[in-house]
């Protein structure tokens, strides 16, 4: 039988306040809704920014599970939660709501953000899950310590992923399926500086997968999917003549992953679609389109699903994002109630896929 996977950076799926602080002095930075009333101190200003948050996140979490209802997976691998406790309360609160059948399997393990936020995942009734946390890896552990990763400030003791790669195993009725649901070190120091840390957290994650098949790492069943936070395509936006957006592909020679390109190791599926359908991502401040999320598959999968391709659902998109002012455009009907920068499903796209595990005879 099919099966259907699904990976989302939720953005912040969140069970307390968060409030914005300027990295250099720790000094309050009010939302913009906030400025617009008069307030007469910080605490008074972040009472205002708490019932905004409320508001808005009621919002944001109503087009999340629309997203997720449209993934239609029976395995949803997440990035961005919380905790266990607000994923169980948004999936009955509100994903419940929008889909047609709800999840019955969930699990998340602490992992090293430091925000708190962690990756988890859910199942449907009828695939069982069993899960094992791999963040308390070093980079001594993996066997991977360079110069770069000195230079950056990591030491060989050090964890080397900056969240987890949460090591799932599916069983179906088609027999087992191992996924690793990763969500690597952010590009937010720029990405060449932080380019090392996320080759060391693919070369780990590969790691992994060696150490649990060995010899049947070619033969067996594995996925290796989440925000990878880096990518081998982009669109770069620029403004042609007549005023339009001319949308321009680039490849990049260099990626943090790397190590699971290499050798053949793995075939990421979002590379089947065409040059620009891969991306998921949008920087506004660059005009960037990038393919931040990966859905990296075995040789035994990949062959078993040659013609497969990814759906990248972008109904949930800020219009922010220019999809129709872009040439060729991107025509996009966006869920109700999705705003121009918020409210809206996630930052990222949801990618989703429907395989067949390599075992199972066609039909």
């Amino acid at each position: 039988m099919p099966l259907r996977i699904a990976t989302f950076n939720v953005e912040n799926l969140l069970r307390r306040f968060s409030a914005e602080r300027d990295k250099r002095t720790g000094v309050w930075v009010p939302d913009p809704a906030v400025g617009l009333f008069e307030h007469a101190s910080e605490a008074e200003g972040r009472l205002i920014e708490k019932a905004f948050q409320v508001a808005v996140s009621d919002d944001q979490r109503q087009l999340t599970a629309q997203a997720i209802r449209d993934c239609d997976a029976d395995v949803l691998c997440l990035q961005e939660v919380d905790g266990l406790e607000v994923l169980r309360w948004f999936h009955d609160r509100y994903l419940r709501r929008a889909v047609d059948e709800p999840y019955e399997h969930f699990a998340l393990l602490e992992g090293n953000d430091r925000r708190g936020i962690d990756v988890a995942v859910m199942s449907r009734r009828g695939f069982p899950i069993r899960v094992m946390s791999n963040a308390s890896l070093t980079y001594r552990d993996v066997g991977h310590y360079t110069d770069d990763l000195r230079r950056w400030g990591a030491e060989i003791d050090d964890r080397v992923f900056k969240r987890d790669a949460l090591e799932v195993e599916v069983e179906t009725p088609a027999g087992p399926l191992a996924i690793w649901v990763c969500h690597f070190k952010s590009m937010s120091e720029g990405r060449e500086r932080t380019m090392p840390v996320r080759r060391a957290e693919a070369h780990a994650v590969r790691r992994l997968v060696e150490r649990r098949f060995g010899a049947r790492v070619e033969t067996a069943d594995w996925m290796i999917v989440g925000d990878m936070n880096d990518y081998r395509d982009k669109i770069r936006l620029e403004r042609g003549a007549e005023g339009r957006l001319a949308a321009r592909h680039e490849r990049a020679e260099a990626t943090g992953l790397d190590p699971l390109h290499a050798d053949h190791f793995a075939t990421d599926l979002v590379e089947r679609l065409d040059a620009h359908e891969r991306w998921t991502h949008f920087y506004p401040e660059e005009r960037e389109l990038s393919a931040l999320d990966h859905m990296f598959v075995s040789p035994a999968l990949a062959r078993a699903n040659h013609r497969v391709r990814p759906t990248v659902i972008r109904s949930g998109l800020p219009y922010r994002v220019p999809l129709e002012r872009i040439v060729p455009p991107q025509p996009v009907a966006r869920y109700p109630r999705v705003g121009f920068d918020r409210p809206k499903a996630s930052d990222h796209c949801p990618l989703a896929v429907t395989l067949r595990l390599s075992g199972e005879a066609p039909r």
